[in-house]
């Protein structure tokens, strides 16, 4: 403030009036004197910085505004810098709120700010609305339950809300007064129950009746579910001239406001405007079917898969962590990759501890040998949670191995923890089936990868990126997969996690659709037909084994490079830290645009092979894997295997979404 002051006064400016009567000069003409003057008294509450919410602070300060409420609790990232106006790389990590405090005191040093930053919640919605004249709605799209909050509670305020959303090139604008019009539920027709993605519709078709910008825009990109859909900074800056004209009438008192059933849509690309009236809001019978007409191309475009919940903004009081918090952690590490989707996990919560049991019932397959494939997804689950909490400004205690739990996590409030870049990947992992690019990789990623798991004890991982040398991988792959094919034990345990049906897989929640597996047409077909372990060892003899196995070396012949996470021992803490570096090599590796597929048969029979010796194998299969793994230790020489575990071998490079991500079991299921 003093350097501003001082600035000022270089400028022969000493006083607040004197930089108003400075500064606002070229409003007047459009805005009188003593509406300027009004402006400058005024108060506008806006409940989040974003792409929308910047932009209306700047807007409304450079108008004149004087006085604001604002409210938002998160920090600037990549993603961001399309759109938001202090996303900036030297604010990359910073909160919102106090970089457009900065930058909002920078044009006029004279604001009165009241600040939010834990965001707007149920606890301070009163509080953030005190002494405003108006709320400019900037709330993220999918908060649908504050912003109903809000609405309905500056309704009874007497307060107007003015929303506008960013849609395609244009802006959708609604205003709704408190003494007339409809209120919010009324218009978005909102009743009990609804689904968040029936919420979510009702609000995007109420506040653009039109929409206009499908005609235009790649519907795929956008999912009610995923919570997901592209945004302009063009629309933005639309959105906040559409509605700081409004807010300028509604505070001045200039008269002609329309409010809703009114509805406004500029559309500069399709150089369309309108303001019309929509007579009932969504009751309408001709809105209902454009709504029924959208959802069922949303529907089409949505992937099958987990969704992320709302992260919670409930704040922390001495020290206690809010239930909330937990859950949503808890939820971070159910989205672990397992075995065949087996989740082999479960979990019990109590005051600020997480405590982690494996469920040793839940996958009794060849491939799980003394439980080190399930121990592996834990270590994974234990990363999740880690990742998670620091989004909360928590600290993971971790300790491994007491009164029966497989972890317990203890967590604690700290003001030296960092947000772990990896948090918003956790609900985009998944694994990637296709084929995938076989562009070479920079060494700047491998070195990232590898840097990823320093923190983790005894682990390490391996890379092969030459294309000779994985070509000699996918061989000794592919020929380790036939015994995958010709065991009778392993060939039912795969039929018995394969879901033939969506209603099959939306009801268990568990094992994986057929389509994740990326068989096509043809491939499906002969699944479904070799269901029958008679029916498939008729095909073995056939020589259809080696065919199916052969999808294991055209899958790493088509990726950029393969990785072998290891662990230094053979106990059961080693493969948990094994299980944390993986899901961390695979985090960052979606974090850079990359996907991953495991490739876990061969370092599992090894595995087996290792700790049972021979007699777990017939004759045949003995000497086939005997075969595979001299060669297989030459390729990665840098690996000791007398004395480290192989968690995991896996193919990497860039590849089309998947359609058909694993479900997963709701917590409540999971919880002992």
């Amino acid at each position: 403030m003093d350097t501003y002051l001082k600035k000022l006064q270089e400028y022969g400016i000493f006083s607040q009036k004197e930089y108003h009567a400075e500064a606002f000069s070229r409003n007047i003409g459009l805005l009188s004197p003593s509406e300027q003057e009004a402006l400058a008294k005024a108060r506008i509450a806006i409940p989040g910085m974003g792409g929308v919410g910047g932009a209306h602070l700047i807007t409304m300060v450079r108008t004149g505004i004087g006085r604001f409420n604002l409210a938002d609790f998160d920090v600037y990232e990549p993603a961001n810098v399309n759109r938001q106006f202090g996303a900036r790389v030297p604010e990359f990590g910073r909160p919102k709120l106090e970089v457009m405090k900065e930058q909002a005191l920078s044009i006029n040093p004279f604001l009165e700010i009241k600040e939010f930053p834990e965001g707007l919640c149920e606890e301070n919605i009163d509080a953030f609305l005190e002494g405003v004249s108006l709320v400019l709605d900037s709330l993220d799209f999918f908060a649908f339950d504050i912003r109903r909050q809000l609405f309905n509670r500056a309704r009874e305020k007497g307060i107007h809300v003015i929303t506008a959303g960013p849609l395609g090139f244009g802006s959708a604008m609604l205003i709704f007064a408190p003494d007339k019009g409809m209120g919010f539920d009324e218009y978005f027709n909102i009743v009990e129950d609804m689904k968040p993605e029936d919420q979510h519709l009702a609000f995007a078709m109420g506040l653009a009746p039109k929409a206009l910008q499908f005609k235009y825009m790649d519907a795929s990109k956008v999912s009610f579910k995923s919570r997901k859909g592209p945004s302009l900074n063009i629309a933005c800056q639309l959105c906040t001239g559409m509605a700081g004209t409004e807010a300028v009438r509604i505070i001045l008192g200039k008269g002609g406001v329309k409010s809703v059933p009114y509805y406004y849509q500029f559309d500069p690309y399709l150089r369309k405007y309108y303001t019309k009236k929509l007579n009932m809001g969504n009751k309408h019978p001709w809105q209902q079917v454009k709504v029924a007409l959208v959802k069922k191309m949303l529907n089409r475009n949505t992937p099958i898969g987990p969704e992320e919940p709302e992260i919670p903004r409930t704040s922390m009081q001495d020290g206690n962590i809010p239930e909330d918090i937990i859950d949503y952690i808890i939820k971070a590490g159910i989205q672990a990759p397992s075995g065949d989707n087996a989740q082999p996990w479960r979990f019990a919560k109590s005051d600020n501890r997480i405590d982690l049991y494996l469920d040793r019932a839940a996958d009794d397959s060849f491939f799980n040998v003394n439980q080190r494939a399930s121990i592996i997804s834990c270590g994974a689950v234990i990363e999740n949670m880690k990742v998670a909490a620091t989004r909360f400004g928590l600290a993971a205690n971790l300790s491994y191995g007491q009164d029966g739990k497989t972890a317990q996590m203890d967590l604690s409030q700290t003001d030296t923890i960092e947000r772990d870049p990896l948090a918003r990947y956790i609900w985009k992992r998944k694994t990637n089936r296709k084929l995938f690019d076989t562009e070479k990789v920079d060494q700047g990623l491998l070195d990232e990868l590898r840097n990823s798991i320093r923190g983790i004890p005894g682990t390490d991982i391996h890379f092969i990126t030459d294309r000779l040398q994985l070509k000699k991988l996918a061989r000794l792959v592919g020929k380790a997969d036939r015994i995958r094919t010709e065991r009778r034990d392993l060939h039912e345990h795969l039929f018995k996690m394969i879901r033939f049906s969506m209603d099959e897989t939306l009801k268990k929640r568990d094992g994986f659709y057929i389509k994740n597996l990326e068989a096509g047409m043809h491939g499906e077909a002969f699944l479904r037909t070799t269901r029958s372990w008679p029916v498939m060892n008729v095909a073995n003899k056939l020589g259809f084994g080696k065919i199916i196995a052969k999808t294991a070396y055209d899958a790493i012949i088509n990726s950029s490079g393969a990785g072998l996470v290891v662990t230094h021992g053979f106990q059961e803490e080693n493969f948990l830290n094994g299980g944390r570096a993986l899901e961390r090599v695979w985090l960052t590796l979606i974090r850079y645009g990359f996907e991953l597929q495991p490739m876990t048969a061969v370092t599992l029979f090894f595995l087996r092979n290792q700790l049972e010796g021979d007699t777990a194998f017939d004759r045949r299969h003995r000497e086939l894997l005997h075969d595979v793994r001299n060669e297989y230790e030459y390729i990665f020489s840098g690996c000791n295997f007398k004395q480290e575990g192989q968690v995991m071998l896996f193919r990497f490079g860039k590849a089309p979404e998947i359609k058909y991500p694993t479900l997963r079991k709701q917590m409540s299921d999971l919880l002992i």
